[in-house]
């Protein structure tokens, strides 16, 4: 006779955070958490575009 095990489910407990971001003429930009639903306030952060191409270029396989 053979037995069934049953699947282990395992869910994440960690809560994943997101931010409200957009770009505009190569600045990207971020959704202050003080901003009021009426008045959205948002500031530009140091972001750098990557392209790639760049990316696979420097990646190291090991």
């Amino acid at each position: 006779m053979i037995k069934n095990k049953k699947p282990t489910k395992v869910y994440s407990q960690e809560v994943i955070n997101t931010q409200h971001v957009f770009t505009k003429d190569d600045t990207v930009y971020i959704k202050n958490n003080t901003s009021y639903k009426n008045k959205d306030n948002w500031s530009p952060i140091k972001f750098k575009w990557v392209s790639i191409g760049n990316v696979q270029d420097n990646l190291v396989l090991e």
